[in-house]
């Protein structure tokens, strides 16, 4: 089954581990552990569905990093990106001019400095009253396209563990959020499987075929048609 990357959004995924760029594969690996430890899926069993997401978010994304890093090219290329980084620097402070000070008395023999006058200043404009602002209306939950993703991510690794039934009701929750065909498609997919596993043969191919109608290109729905053809011949052969 196929999986949705998890992007860095920007991050060098040395910084997506935690760690400084100069780190070999065993200290990777072990900074991935760690990560995976505390934010797999199949240890957040108490936890609420959002903490649920934000967890997978950080797994998906860890995961790809190590993926990236395993390779010794993209671990060199990323490490050198990162050495070569560097702060802006900060711009020089510019000393404040020196405020005059108070007029001196005149003494025999010592040079008094000239005070230059002073210009007349702007007068000051009243400050118009402000209304107050309205505050815009607090947001009850995530929003429906990142509501939607977060399911489809929980239904893709549900159904690459064989969990048709919890596939299919992650498939159908992420249809409701956002029906676009993907989620359709996925959810139909969901669907064959399940009457796959009870040799419903005729069903799952009426499910696979709709798929493929919503999404041509849903590799999911080819596979299962695949995997239908062997198991339908070999159940005819046995009988």
């Amino acid at each position: 089954m196929s999986q949705d990357p998890s992007p860095f959004h920007g991050r060098n995924p040395f910084e997506v581990l935690g760690l400084s760029g100069r780190e070999d594969l065993p200290a990777i690996r072990k900074a991935f552990l760690a990560i995976a430890g505390r934010t797999h899926p199949d240890r957040l069993r108490m936890k609420s569905p959002e903490e649920k997401a934000q967890a997978l978010e950080l797994f998906l994304s860890a995961k790809k990093a190590f993926e990236v890093l395993s390779l010794p090219d993209k671990r060199r290329e990323w490490g050198e990106r990162m050495s070569q980084a560097k702060p802006a620097p900060e711009a020089p402070s510019i000393p404040a001019p020196p405020r005059p000070g108070p007029a001196l008395t005149p003494v025999i023999g010592v040079p008094v400095a000239s005070v230059p006058p002073r210009t007349p200043t702007t007068p000051i404009q009243p400050i118009p009253e402000l209304k107050p602002a309205t505050a815009p209306p607090a947001r009850s939950g995530p929003l429906p396209a990142a509501a939607a993703l977060q399911l489809y991510k929980l239904g893709m690794l549900a159904l690459e563990s064989a969990d048709y039934a919890r596939a299919l009701e992650l498939f159908a929750r992420a249809t409701r959020v956002s029906p676009t065909p993907r989620h359709q498609a996925m959810e139909l997919v969901s669907r064959g499987y399940q009457y796959l596993t009870t040799r419903f043969f005729d069903r799952a191919r009426e499910s696979f075929e709709r798929a493929l109608q919503l999404l041509p290109e849903c590799r999911e729905a080819r596979a299962g048609l695949e995997l239908l053809d062997k198991q339908s011949g070999r159940f005819l052969k046995g009988r």
